[in-house]
C-alpha cells in the first residue's frame, strides 16, 4: 500500500487527539501496519511484530481499537478471516481481493450513499455495507486447460 507524504504523521496526530492510550505494544503494531506493502492478517502483524503466539488476542484488541478511532479498515476474505491495513482516518474504501494470494488493490468506488438512501427509503436504519470484489490476481490467474 502506497500512502502519501505526511500519512503517518496524520495518523499519529488522530492518534493523540483519540482518547486511545498507546502502549508499547500498540505502538510496535502500529510500526508493522505502517510499514505493510500490502493488508496483512492478525496472525502475520503478530510474528512481524515479534509478539509470541499467545499475543493473538492482544492483537486483535489493538486492531479493535485502530479501527474504532477510524484509522484501520478490515477487510474480509471471501471464505473467512480479514486483512487488515492503515487508512487515511476516517476513510472509506473497497477491495478487488486475489482467492488465491490475498493480494488486495484499493477499489476507489463506493455505492454508499446510494445504498443508505434506498435502504432509509425501505424503512431500514443504522445501514453500514460491505463491498469486496474477489477474482485472481494475474499471477493466481488460473491457467486454461489446452484443448487438443
Amino acid at each position: 500500500m502506497k500512502h502519501g507524504p505526511g500519512f503517518l504523521r496524520r495518523l499519529l496526530e488522530h492518534l493523540e487527539a483519540s482518547p486511545l492510550r498507546m502502549t508499547r505494544k500498540r505502538e510496535r503494531l502500529l510500526g508493522v501496519l505502517a510499514a505493510a506493502d500490502q493488508a496483512i492478517s492478525a496472525a502475520v502483524l503478530r510474528d512481524r511484530a515479534g509478539l509470541p503466539p499467545s499475543d493473538l488476542v492482544t492483537v486483535y484488541r489493538t486492531l479493535e481499537a485502530f479501527e474504532r478511532v477510524g484509522i484501520l479498515q478490515r477487510i474480509p476474505l471471501e471464505e473467512s478471516g480479514h486483512l487488515f491495513e492503515l487508512t487515511e482516518p476516517h476513510d472509506h474504501h473497497h477491495h478487488f481481493v486475489c482467492r488465491e494470494c490475498h493480494r488486495t488493490e484499493r477499489l476507489d468506488l463506493c455505492l454508499g450513499k446510494e445504498l443508505e438512501a434506498r435502504a432509509r427509503k425501505l424503512g431500514f436504519t443504522e445501514v453500514r455495507h460491505v463491498m469486496e470484489v474477489y477474482g485472481f490476481c494475474e499471477a493466481c490467474r488460473p491457467v486454461p486447460a489446452s484443448v487438443d
